[in-house]
């Protein structure tokens, strides 16, 4: 039963975005804040992440926009006297903030209870030894490993846990870096140099190659347990899983194989007492697959839970939710779109996902490619299909990002260099297996070098011979229909027979054959949902359908890049919301599995497709949108959807290119909204760069820029005739430059970008992407928002771009705005 005593919660917040942490951890907070909501418990927020779509839905006397860490979350506990907290959606960082509250004391002194993870998960996720010590109190096997002084004492250890074995010294100010000794020769040449030092290490046994596969379940107070779903590293252990390529449901386990991992899950849990979701990862012997270890355990909420939950349907998050209140899996009532569904029922899928990571290195050169067991990828995109082969090959169209659904070749790669990376992959890895199956290669070797499974070199075996069918037998109604069956675009055939889209399209559309969209759900069809989450088929029934008469389409921006893009999806998601409120049925394709986008609280219908011209209008034709929305300024896709259609297409921030040529040497700005009748002052903002004056190296943003009362009239009246001569209307920003002696001169105008929108949400208190979907849907009263501006002079806000070099452990001197991945944000009250 619900824990009456719990009336007021603190949820505590990811922070920036980094690599190995995207936008999932606030997709969950925020999934979890309108959980609560709908108990009746009062929801406290904190983060500095600017781009938390939870801290812009919760009222703002319930939000605190700082870093997480001790002396904050006191400080707030101690303010808004709360009954719990909730660390699980912050990652590691929240976690160990609770864990030093409750080792002080502090928490039991305030009477404030943690929800979602034990004292017991508390210890393993800080302590190897300590997770090592738990695996084996359930008779499960962890990875064997011993901590030596000398040579001989290493030599004892190998005789009895046998070669390969990995080597790292125990020094936290060192890398953390593992050497592989294959033989003798190797542990004795090595540990002649690491012990010159005196040096402690750590020997363990290496797994290097072993299959890679993640568990995420879920359990109760009164120990029932299920299993969301099993998660299978296309990759072999010795490169991360987060840079693995992923499939569910599980597809070269068999039976027995599978229900040790599910026992062990469920053991594990049991033991440290988990109340609501747990991933677990293992190691398994590809020789033996009942010889498996257990490798890291996860009590929290992560991007696996967050793949799980995307590709079953399974409401994980709610769920976890009324679990942490007390409620167990049977008392738990699901909302009507899941009629039949109750939460003890264990996920069935009659569909397939695999998930493709995406990777930085167009940003960020420097940074070495190959793939390890440090993660290197930003985001992920996931494909869904009927089948491995079609899911596989519309993951791999979603991760490559271009409308014109082209896939980059590898022929030009020599042999020599094709067989380095088949052993030491690389980020393009997945194009390499297929190069080497187009020259040749034969499967059982591939599965030698690369040791990934054969099966899944027979299914990319699979797509090869249905692409040569596309080469050979062009424009023929039969070439389509085994293509879309196998994942195929039709942006890929018309790009191969180089005509145009419409020309393929007509072809099949001449026989009145359309795609059909299956749900994702997670009873594999058995019982009728109205879950509307859905992804495409070439079957003949379709379970979606026309959503309204006043539909708007918003275009999510896929897989998170380094740029803008955790701005833009909370941006994508803001619209939605939005435009829900003024009176649409609101429609969001994406398919980042971490989205933001994709929380089903916030659209009326999720389609998980490549965003790619062909599916774009597979969907426009099945919707009929009267409006479709695109965050940021797609060029290239804004035209080919005006091109193929007579639709009111906009794109937020609005599309204004003009061909002006953008000044490198700017100080500050000053920022209007601006209709075609009128421009309205906002604000005027510091622009900060890295010892660069360069307007691609700002990264910085402060407001307000203190100018003098005569220069900022003066200021406001050359923006202002520079805006009429613009014809620019929306959110614009004027560029100005101030030289040594404190004269300023115009040098500028643009859109305001994605990310100074939201900081411009944070500094004024005022939704401007709120405002900017009423203004383009002539909703908005101008008057009305601007006689709401507050007076912002008596504090300052900052935001801060982060980005990933040290986890990319790369040293740039002038780091741009295109290689940021997140932003922090703070506010300073002045004097």
């Amino acid at each position: 039963m619900i824990d009456n005593e719990i009336k007021k919660v603190l949820i505590l917040g990811g922070g920036p975005s980094k690599i190995g942490s995207e936008t999932e951890l606030d997709a969950s907070a925020f999934q979890m804040m309108v959980a609560l909501k709908k108990l009746g418990i009062s929801v406290l927020v904190m983060d500095n992440n600017p781009f938390s779509l939870t801290l812009s839905e919760v009222q703002p006397a319930n939000i605190f926009i700082k870093e997480i860490n001790v002396k904050n979350v006191i400080d707030v506990l101690n303010k808004e006297q709360p009954d719990a907290l909730i660390p699980i959606t912050g990652g590691l960082r929240a976690v160990h903030v609770a864990q030093e509250l409750i080792n002080q004391g502090i928490l039991e002194d305030l009477n404030v209870k943690v929800l979602g993870i034990s004292k017991e998960s508390l210890k393993v996720l800080n302590s190897p030894d300590k997770m090592k010590a738990a695996i084996n109190s359930v008779s499960e096997p962890a990875v064997p490993s011993k901590i030596i002084r000398s040579e001989s004492e290493a030599f004892a250890v190998v005789r009895d846990i046998g070669f390969p074995v990995n080597i790292k010294k125990v020094n936290q100010r060192e890398s953390t870096e593992r050497i592989i000794c294959n033989n003798a020769e190797d542990l004795s040449d090595l540990l002649e140099d690491e012990f010159k030092d005196d040096s402690v290490c750590v020997i363990e046994k290496s797994i290097v190659g072993y299959k890679q596969v993640e568990t995420v379940g879920v359990r109760d107070q009164t120990n029932t347990k299920i299993l969301i779903a099993g998660l299978e590293n296309i990759d072999a252990v010795g490169v991360h899983s987060g840079d693995s390529m992923i499939i569910t449901p599980v597809q070269t386990l068999n039976d027995i194989e599978y229900q040790n991992i599910r026992t062990a899950t469920f053991k594990i849990m049991d033991y440290l007492n988990i109340i609501g979701p747990c991933h677990i990862q293992f190691a398994l012997d590809t020789n033996d697959g009942s010889n498996y270890y257990v490798t890291k355990i996860n009590p929290i909420i992560n991007s696996s839970t967050a793949l799980a939950a995307r590709s079953t349907g399974y409401p994980l998050v709610y769920v976890c939710t009324n679990l942490l209140l007390g409620n167990s899996l049977n008392e738990i009532k699901l909302h009507n779109n899941y009629h039949h569904l109750t939460p003890i029922m264990e996920p069935t899928l009659d569909h397939v996902v695999v998930k493709m990571p995406v990777w930085p290195f167009d940003n960020i050169q420097e940074a070495d490619q190959h793939l390890g067991t440090k993660m290197k990828s930003v985001g992920s995109t996931i494909g869904v299909g009927r089948t491995v082969e079609e899911a596989l090959l519309k993951a791999l169209r979603s991760s490559q990002f271009s409308p014109r659904d082209v896939l980059p070749s590898m022929k030009e790669i020599s042999n020599d260099e094709l067989i380095s990376q088949l052993i030491h992959p690389k980020s393009d890895r997945l194009l390499v297996l297929i190069e080497a199956l187009r020259r040749g290669y034969q499967i059982d070797e591939l599965e030698e070098l690369t040791k990934i499974n054969q099966f899944y070199f027979y299914k990319l075996k699979a797509l090869l011979d249905v692409e040569e069918l596309i080469i050979k037998e062009p424009m023929k109604l039969s070439t389509i229909e085994v293509a879309h069956d196998f994942g195929f675009g039709d942006g890929m055939m018309a790009e191969t027979w180089q005509e145009p889209i419409e020309s393929v399209r007509s072809l099949y559309h001449a026989e009145n054959e359309y795609p059909t969209y299956k749900t994702i759900e997670p009873s594999a069809g058995e019982f009728d949902q109205n879950i509307r989450s859905f992804y495409s088929s070439y079957e003949v029934e379709n379970e979606s359908h026309r959503e309204s008469e006043k539909t708007a389409l918003v275009i999510g921006r896929g897989g998170n890049k380094l740029g803008p893009n955790t701005a833009a999806d909370y941006y994508t998601a803001e619209m939605l919301i939005q435009l829900h409120k003024i009176g649409y049925k609101t429609i969001v394709m994406n398919n980042n599995p971490n989205a933001l986008s994709l929380s089903p609280q916030i659209s009326d219908k999720q389609y998980i497709e490549p965003i790619q011209l062909g599916a774009i209008l597979n969907i426009i034709e099945l919707e009929k949108p009267v409006r479709v929305f695109i965050p940021g300024n797609r060029h290239f896709l804004l035209k080919q959807l005006k091109q193929y259609t007579n639709l009111n297409v906009q794109v937020l921030p609005p599309d204004q290119e003009t061909g002006v040529v953008l000044p490198k040497d700017v100080t500050y700005a000053l920022n209007f909204f601006v209709t075609k009748e009128d421009s309205y002052f906002i604000s005027t903002e510091k622009l900060i760069s890295n010892n660069k004056s360069d307007l691609d190296y700002v990264t910085a943003y402060e407001t307000p820029y203190v100018l003098d009362e005569t220069t900022l009239e003066q200021d406001i009246k050359l923006s202002k005739e520079h805006i009429a001569s613009s014809n620019w209307i929306g959110l614009v920003q004027i560029l100005f430059n101030q030289n040594k002696n404190g004269q300023s001169e115009y040098v500028g105008i643009r859109p305001l970008r994605l990310t100074e929108t939201i900081f411009l949400s944070r500094a004024t208190g005022i939704n401007w992407v709120r405002a900017l979907v009423r203004f383009y849907t002539k909703k908005l009263d101008i008057d009305a928002l601007m006689a709401s501006m507050p007076d912002i002079s008596n504090r300052t806000t900052q935001m801060q771009a982060t980005f990933p070099f040290k986890q990319l452990n790369v040293k740039v001197d002038h780091a741009n705005s295109s290689q940021e991945v997140g932003a922090k944000i703070k506010f300073k009250i002045n004097d």
